[in-house]
């Protein structure tokens, strides 16, 4: 059985165009994901 864990991208990194390189920093740390979701 593998860890999982959730991880939340705040509304502002979001606004400011940092979501692709907090997802970039958290692939390259070694971790998979395995779904993403947008809200409003």
């Amino acid at each position: 059985m593998s860890n999982r864990t959730f991880t939340m991208i705040k509304p502002d990194a979001m606004k400011n165009g940092h979501a692709g390189a907090i997802l970039d920093k958290i692939i390259k740390g070694g971790f998979r994901v395995v779904a993403l979701k947008q809200t409003r």
